[in-house]
């Protein structure tokens, strides 16, 4: 997305495209291979914009966005690419913006394989349908140049750098939430001595982590609704939830014993491994768990918090986010619980939970 980047105009099209849709953005995302045989990730390939939307009762269709002003495939050539593109990664929806107009017969085409072509002028009357300000800039997330800011802020902080590649791109392409939650936790946690409170940047990066991780949770709590029942017992309900967190009993066995075999615990006793702030996290699980919804709108205002102590002010854009906010009464309490709890559990200075949360009430 850097300045000389040719698709640089498109991006921003479909990053306001998707916050008109009420969709969270993540531009250019990296693909990584399936196979986790090397020492470090392969990418084989990025999507220029990838947009989550929040369904129902937690449940997140994700679109495709391919940027394309100066392809030499032809539209239909595009929309075969971007299908195989969209199986791979798991995508419900693709959508190709081109700089010239598709013929009428392959537009058509594409349509059944899930595939929308558009020129930008037709893919501006698109969103027009959305919001008749389209493609005016709403919020903090709209501008490209404040994407590049924040991308920077993470690259001169390189203790950031894996943080950053698990809530920009594990986070979107997620196929198990708990998997990818465990791996954030455990990345805050390798990173905890690095958090300056007191310097806007890292309050940045830490807010836009929470972000992610809210995208996280509209799936976690529809989960444990699946399994929570009305009037069980607490007790029960730690000990299924412990298991989902850690992928299942087979996985939660393999814990308990290496954790029994570090620790020189007698194997023939009962070890119970959680999750750092076990009561916390249990607490908060009790929180959201009737509102997965709420939680998918905390990742929005997280990473408008995020953005804007990052970079410049903007006295509209502060009202826009205000409206967001009162829109949606319960985001400021979720998300201020969700930085509580990181805290406690990453062991992260208190100074920068308290910073974060006065970023989100003052939304």
């Amino acid at each position: 997305m850097g300045s000389l980047d040719k698709d640089r105009f498109q991006k921003e099209l479909a990053i306001r495209y998707c916050l008109a849709r009420g969709m969270v953005p993540f531009p250019e995302v990296l693909v990584s291979s399936s196979s986790d045989l090397s020492d470090s990730p392969e990418v084989l390939t990025d999507l220029d914009v990838l947009g989550l939307e929040f369904l129902s009762d937690g449940e997140l269709r994700k679109s495709l966005f391919d940027c394309k002003s100066g392809s030499r495939l032809s539209a239909i050539n595009r929309a075969f690419w971007v299908s195989g593109v969209m199986a791979y990664t798991s995508c419900d929806h693709g959508f190709v913006l081109l700089k010239a107009k598709a013929v009428s017969n392959h537009r058509l085409s594409a349509l059944s394989i899930r595939v929308d072509l558009h020129s930008e002028e037709s893919f501006v009357s698109l969103g027009k349908t959305l919001d008749a300000s389209f493609p005016g800039s709403s919020y903090y997330q709209s501008s490209i140049e404040r994407w590049n800011h924040v991308d920077g802020i993470y690259s001169a902080n390189g203790w950031s750098m894996d943080i950053r590649g698990l809530v920009r791109n594990a986070v979107p392409l997620a196929k198990s939430s708990s998997t990818v939650f465990r791996r954030i936790i455990a990345e805050l946690r390798a990173a905890r001595g690095s958090f300056d409170p007191g310097k806007p940047s890292h309050i940045c990066i830490f807010l836009d982590a929470i972000s992610s991780l809210m995208v996280l949770w509209a799936s976690l709590s529809r989960d444990a609704r699946r399994f929570y029942v009305p009037g069980m017992e607490k007790a029960e309900f730690e000990r299924i939830l412990r298991l989902y967190l850690w992928g299942g009993r087979e996985a939660y066995k393999v814990r308990q014993l290496l954790t029994k075999d570090r620790s020189g615990s007698d194997l023939s006793t009962s070890l119970v491994v959680d999750f750092p702030a076990w009561d916390q996290l249990v607490s908060y699980f009790g929180l959201v768990i009737d509102a997965p919804q709420e939680t998918f709108k905390c990742a929005h205002l997280c990473r408008e918090a995020a953005f804007r102590v990052g970079g410049d002010r903007d006295a509209l854009l502060d009202a826009s986010v205000a409206r967001y906010a009162s829109n949606s009464p319960r985001a400021k309490q979720f998300s201020c619980g969700m930085i509580d709890y990181i805290v406690a559990a990453c062991g992260l200075p208190r100074d920068l939970g308290r910073a974060a949360s006065e970023q989100i009430l003052a939304a």
